[in-house]
């Protein structure tokens, strides 16, 4: 699995996802399946990494050597001590997928017209940035709003990450 998670990492994520959706059609389905295509390699790879890295701690170690079941060590020590970094950059992709989604309906890979999505604001606006004097809200707004809703999440994802990471708590 981590050698196609590495064949998936060696494209750039946003042109694999435009050929992706050029090949399914423009829909909002195929760029959630773009979307996640394209992202699913970095949680696998954090995951892998965590789990391993759980596995070697000495409460499943005395977990084992109490005898504890290989179902009960992984459902009670490994998984609950192991999720909680893939929540967290679960949290921190939230504004990059939602770039991702505007850049490929800016690019007129996205959704249909019809759909309120921030890159097609953008896209239908550009007509108007020579007029900005008069017509800036047309491209300010939805870019604002884009950059709003990234840099809340990316502040969430960051605050989850102050909470739950106890790497960071055995330093206070």
């Amino acid at each position: 699995i981590m050698r196609v998670t590495d064949i998936f990492l060696a494209f750039p994520s946003l042109i694999l996802a435009m050929a992706l959706v050029a090949a399914l059609g423009p829909s909002l389905r195929s760029v959630l399946i773009a979307i996640t295509v394209v992202s699913w390699p970095a949680y696998a790879r954090v995951i892998r990494g965590d789990i391993l890295a759980v596995r070697e701690e000495d409460y499943v170690e005395a977990a084992r050597g109490v005898g504890a079941s290989h179902f009960r060590i992984i459902a009670r020590h490994i998984l609950p001590n192991s999720i909680y970094p893939a929540l967290i950059m679960a949290s921190l992709d939230i504004g990059a997928v939602v770039l991702s989604a505007a850049a490929l309906s800016f690019l007129g890979l996205g959704v249909p017209e019809g759909y309120a999505d921030w890159g097609q604001m953008i896209a239908f606006a550009r007509n108007w940035i020579p007029s900005l004097s008069t017509y800036w809200w047309i491209v300010i707004f939805p870019a604002l709003a884009l950059i709003l809703f990234t840099m809340g999440w990316n502040l969430v994802g960051d605050a989850l990450r102050d909470i739950m990471d106890p790497r960071l708590r055995r330093g206070r």
